[in-house]
């Protein structure tokens, strides 16, 4: 893992200046040391968290041959395959980074779809002066991109961005509302007018033609394609290729380790790992009322996997509210991001790279509202209800399940994920947003396999894995997730959800071909996510302190962005919705000090 920046356009070979302050806001994601290329109309860098090949894996990486330079954040998995299948291009190091320009010489400007792992880009053409920017095809690693003139900017995080001193920024009120609303910034966007997020499996192409930058999918997930998805045995596919995946991952000259949370998926992941690597290490997290250390002691002992546990005693829950707002440099509103964030900093004091489970539920049926919900609007007799009330009657749970079907089951399944009705926030001055604020069009068959797909579009890339990348990277660990392996995904895409849930049951393919390996207690387990305690922590004395004094102070920062009339309402609340408002009220604390952020 690493954190990326440059710049490309004309003069950007003079803009060193520039590059090493957006480098210095990227230290944290690569502490291990920082490389730079310079050249007519390129300037571009990398802070390295050192991987693969450690001594002499240095980046960017170049072709000089071929007139060609990399940046990357991330690893090219099963590296060593490909450099077999290319044996004459001429490579430098033990690097996976220096497998891409050997996939550009032979492929051209296909080479992504022939690259596997987890990775976000940067590929400069020297002649051509053509810039392509790319990431994975979930979009584990981070990209941002701006314009300032005639110059286009990259970064792994859009703080580095804003340190150029290059940007002018003001905040993006529809990108706000869909925060307040569902507590992430949706894919592809930023919170920042001016500021871009190159989306999953997406590209950026900048020439040297005076055009516009060009931004294009390069890959799209696969479709249900039969009942066994084309894989005659999915049962055996998936035994044996989730194991080459973990496999694949663990290959690294650092030590490695896995999450451990006890849950189906990083026990699967975990008993997988300890399979290849003896006396792996597995890491849990402890917090009263939220444990997970008992299921996952039964598969540690189960396995012979070294378990750690993590017991956050004396939690001092607004230090950490405080710090969470800085390392997300965007608002964000999961409250799973402090255990991850805690979790993360102590599993770093360990090993520096780790295996986690993200990516099971949108693939696998981890929801049972996939199969559950009847997706009927709300009883006209109940619309005088409450508006979270009228939220949940439009979903039914009946005993038996049934698969959603019919138009509009989009944007209702959006709207469940939400936490505000239009009434609310235009009390905050926020404009109501329609679904999830995307092109529902791509779900409108109304399927159970339409829903995992608007999961893995927009919760998975905006939510989870946002929230894995930057608490990973804020204690500079790296953090793999095999069930996104593009085999592994591909695979499950192509499988009915019939395959997944049921009326009682999520995950019906992983618990067949891996319940062997897990204890019955792990099996039997209801789900439960990685969250926090809200309700009791929106209780504790200093929390409360902190609610209403950012929250609900005349003089509240926050008021720059929301009406503070319609804010007070939610000040006493304990749910989630108050916590998203927290999220909001505290980056903005921090974020309207730069001097990029207009007001």
């Amino acid at each position: 893992m690493c954190g990326i920046a440059g710049i490309v356009g004309p003069g950007a070979e003079g803009r060193a200046g520039e590059l090493a302050r957006m480098l210095e806001a990227l230290v944290h994601r690569g502490p291990d040391e920082e490389g730079t290329w310079i050249g007519p109309g390129a300037a571009l860098g990398v802070r390295r968290l050192a991987i693969v090949d450690p001594q002499h894996g240095h980046q960017p990486v170049a072709d000089p041959e071929a007139g060609v330079v990399v940046v990357a954040n991330g690893e090219v998995y099963g590296h060593q395959r490909i450099r077999a299948a290319h044996p004459r291009h001429p490579y430098r190091s033990g690097s996976d980074i220096e497998v891409v320009p050997a996939l550009h010489r032979a492929h051209g400007d296909r080479f992504l779809e022939h690259l596997p792992g987890t990775w976000a880009l940067a590929l400069w053409e020297e002649s051509a002066r053509r810039l392509t920017l790319a990431r994975d095809r979930f979009g584990e690693r981070p990209l941002y991109w701006a314009r300032s003139g005639e110059l286009v900017l990259f970064a792994s995080e859009v703080g580095a961005l804003l340190a150029s001193g290059m940007l002018s920024v003001a905040v993006d009120r529809e990108v706000l509302a869909h925060v307040v609303r569902q507590g992430y910034v949706p894919p592809g966007r930023s919170i920042w007018t001016s500021i871009g997020s190159l989306g999953p499996a997406s590209r950026l192409i900048v020439s040297d033609d005076g055009r516009e930058p060009l931004v294009e999918r390069w890959w799209w997930p696969a479709e249900v394609v039969a009942p066994d998805g084309g894989l005659h045995d999915p049962v055996a596919w998936f035994r044996r290729e989730l194991d080459r995946a973990v496999q694949d991952q663990l290959v690294a000259d650092v030590p490695v380790g896995t999450f451990l949370s006890g849950g189906i998926d990083s026990s699967t992941i975990s008993a997988l790992a300890a399979r290849h690597h003896r006396r792996i290490a597995g890491f849990a997290f402890d917090m009263p009322g939220h444990s997970e250390v008992p299921y996952a002691r039964a598969v540690a002992d189960r396995h012979d996997i070294d378990l750690h546990v993590l017991t956050p005693d004396g939690l001092d829950v607004v230090a950490a509210l405080r710090e969470a707002a800085s390392v997300w440099d965007e608002p964000f509103g999961d409250s799973s991001s402090l255990p991850t964030m805690l979790l993360s900093r102590f599993v770093r004091e360990h090993v520096t790279v780790a295996l986690t489970g993200d990516g099971a539920d949108e693939l696998l049926g981890g929801y049972l509202c996939w199969a559950r919900p009847m997706l009927h609007p709300a009883d006209p007799a109940r619309a005088g209800a409450p508006p979270r009330q009228r939220r949940w009657d439009r979903w039914r749970f009946p005993a038996v399940a049934v698969v959603p079907s019919g138009p509009g089951v989009a944007r209702r399944y959006a709207d469940f994920r939400s936490y505000f009705e239009p009434e609310e926030l235009r009390s905050l001055g926020l404009a109501p947003i329609s679904g999830a604020d995307v092109d529902l069009a791509r779900y409108q068959r109304g399927t159970a396999d339409d829903i995992a797909r608007f999961d893995l579009d927009h919760y998975l890339p905006g939510d989870i894995l946002v929230k894995t990348d930057r608490a990973s990277m804020a204690a500079s660990l790296e953090v793999r997730a095999p069930f996104l392996d593009p085999v592994v995904a591909d695979g499950c895409l192509r499988l009915p959800a019939s395959w997944k849930v049921d009326a009682t049951n999520e995950k019906l393919l992983l618990r067949e071909a891996f319940g062997d390996l897990l204890p019955p207690e792990v099996l039997a387990r209801p789900k439960q996510g990685f969250g926090s305690p809200i309700e009791s922590w929106l209780s504790l004395p200093p929390v409360v302190e902190l609610v209403h004094d950012t929250l609900g102070a005349a003089d509240a920062p926050v008021g720059e962005l929301l009406d503070l009339d319609g804010v007070a309402v939610h000040l006493d609340r304990r749910d989630q919705a108050t916590w998203n408002l927290l999220a909001v009220a505290l980056w903005w604390e921090q974020a309207r000090r730069s001097p990029a952020v207009g007001r």
